[in-house]
């Protein structure tokens, strides 16, 4: 819209300063089919165009894990089908086996427990 308005605004300034000048050199020598006439456009094109654009986004996202876990294992019991025998090794069949060490033990949760499956009792 304004980029039609603009050219039809030069448009007109065109007109407007080459109409005057036509009809002058057409006073003076009295010939013509314009002679004695004149001519006034006037056009006026104004745009306003007030664009506000408000977005605000907000994004909190807190989230919070609290995985602290206090099991007290007893020494020999069973937990989920494998023994808990301490932070010590433990001795089978004859031969001594470190803590986490050997194929007998399994981590669970960052702690070794003896694997009865692999090294039954």
């Amino acid at each position: 819209m304004f980029h039609k308005a603009s050219i039809l605004a030069a448009a007109v300034a065109i007109v407007l300063a080459v109409a005057p000048s036509a009809d002058a050199k057409q006073g003076k020598q009295g010939k013509g089919a314009h002679a004695g006439k004149s001519a006034h456009v006037s056009k006026s094109v104004h745009v306003k165009k007030n664009v506000h654009v408000n977005k605000s986004v907000h994004v909190k996202k807190t989230v919070h894990v609290k995985k602290t876990v206090h099991v007290r294992y007893v020494i020999g019991r069973s937990y989920n089908g494998h023994i808990w025998y301490g932070h010590h090794g433990h001795r089978w069949h004859g031969a001594w086996y470190a803590y986490g060490v050997g194929p007998c033990w399994v981590l669970v949760d960052g702690l070794w427990f003896w694997n009865v499956v692999a090294c039954p009792l």
